[in-house]
């Protein structure tokens, strides 16, 4: 990995955090930016950097999403500051929040009930999302699976995704009956909610967040621990909602995700 720092990124952050005198990665990197932690003299900071034209949408989306849902709902999401775009590369800026990945958190963990105590406060913070009420900015009537079925097939034609068209039909043939909608992360696996203090408290990683179908959430929350029914239940426990069906996991997680 490239370990220099842009001087855009100076350029344009330290009149918002101060100078930047040293800088880090984190021990895993993500497929859609580059993640880059500032050291200030006020502390630590995030920088998103993108290089792709997609990947650049996605960002701008996230930035958009941080900065409504700040202003409009108490999520513990991180705070948004800025971003900047020039030819080459686009840039997010926003708070370092405290914490380990959820997945990182229960491969440390030394019980069962270490385990369970996790899944369940994860089941807690997304009920919390999902109960939240939407911002006016967020709110649409129009569906959100749709909307995600005709950006799938976009992708399909335009990028290099794990779906193919024989999926894409099957999932077009079979949607799964309409559900309530509201606010959802998009992209809610155990990579991308923060753990501190021995519970789920954060949500990171917010492009594909919107106003949708809740029952995606639930499937991508789940996937890696389906097979572990104690794991499971105790996520249930936590998020006091709706279960999903396998079948509606497999339609979200195994068939939707697959172009995204």
């Amino acid at each position: 990995m490239n370990k220099s720092i842009n001087p855009v990124i100076r350029e344009q952050f330290e009149e918002i955090i101060g100078k930047v005198h040293s800088f880090s990665f984190p021990k895993r990197q993500g497929a859609t930016s580059k993640v880059i932690f500032l050291h200030t003299d006020n502390g630590q900071f995030v920088c998103k950097a993108a290089q792709t034209s997609l990947y650049r949408e996605w960002l701008l989306e996230e930035a958009w999403i941080m900065k409504h849902w700040n202003e409009e709902t108490n999520l513990p999401i991180p705070t948004f500051y800025q971003f900047v775009e020039n030819n080459e590369e686009s840039y997010l800026l926003m708070s370092l929040e405290k914490g380990i990945p959820l997945r990182e958190a229960l491969l440390k963990a030394e019980s069962d009930e270490e385990k369970y105590a996790l899944l369940e406060s994860f089941g807690e913070l997304l009920n919390q999302l999902h109960e939240t009420k939407p911002p006016t900015s967020c709110v649409t009537k129009e569906s959100w699976l749709d909307e995600q079925l005709e950006k799938a097939t976009y992708n399909l034609q335009n990028y290099v995704v794990d779906g193919d068209q024989l999926l894409l039909d099957k999932l077009k043939r079979n949607k799964p009956i309409p559900f309530k909608q509201s606010l959802i992360h998009g992209d809610c696996t155990i990579d991308n909610v923060l753990v501190s203090n021995g519970r789920v408290r954060t949500f990171i990683d917010l492009a594909g967040s919107v106003y949708g179908d809740p029952r995606y959430d639930i499937a991508l929350a789940t996937r890696s621990i389906r097979k572990n029914d104690a794991l499971l239940q105790a996520f249930y426990k936590g998020y006091k909602g709706e279960t999903i069906t396998e079948e509606e996991f497999d339609y979200f997680d195994r068939g939707l995700y697959e172009f995204f």
